[in-house]
């Protein structure tokens, strides 16, 4: 049976490292001028060596750094009902959720944990309530019945020092716009 690259890999650190615990005992050498050669820390070093001691060649191998044993089950279908009350009955948001839960049962939860309890419903993201506005145009139902007037200004022109308003007048009903330049503000 042939090595792969990575059992290769990890058979040549696990000789590095029994190599490493044995030469105390071949040479009778310091341990940090051991770990010194082999560029390792002396924690390390004794690490492994009371790994070796417990549990032979297979002790030197690297553990799994992930948890054991994981609770898995914080949220209950009764509390998860309760979230989902109060978006739908409330309308709260993530944050105001986890602080009500805190309030009420005294339970925490994150702000994640209760976006993913939403999103599998398909609540994480509520519609607006309120309808779109219909706009009313303003206007009358004759000509010159009813006019807007504005004045802009004062604009100067190139080479003079004299100021010169904008006078507009819109009609309300056919929307037309009439202008004139006026040298004051009034007409």
């Amino acid at each position: 049976m042939g090595y792969t690259p990575v059992r290769k890999c990890i058979h040549i650190e696990i000789d590095k490292r029994f190599n490493l615990i044995r030469e105390k005992d071949w040479t009778g050498e310091p341990v940090s001028i051991i770990c010194k050669r082999y560029g390792t820390s002396r924690k390390s070093y004794y690490k492994w060596k009371k790994r070796y001691k417990e549990k032979g060649i297979e002790g030197l191998l690297d553990n799994f750094r992930r948890p054991h044993n994981i609770k898995y089950k914080k949220v209950t279908p009764d509390l998860e009902e309760t979230i989902l009350d109060l978006r739908l009955t409330k309308r709260f948001g993530c944050n105001k959720i986890k602080f009500r839960l805190k309030r009420i049962i005294g339970l925490s939860l994150s702000t994640r944990t209760i976006y993913k309890i939403l999103k599998r419903p398909g609540l994480n993201i509520l519609k607006c309530q309120y309808r779109k506005r219909r706009y009313k145009r303003f206007a009358m139902k004759h000509p010159n019945y009813m006019l807007q007037m504005d004045i802009l200004g004062p604009f100067y022109l190139s080479n003079s020092s004299q100021r010169i308003y904008i006078i507009s007048c819109l009609d309300d009903c056919s929307r037309k716009l009439a202008s004139k330049w006026s040298e004051r503000k009034g007409l």
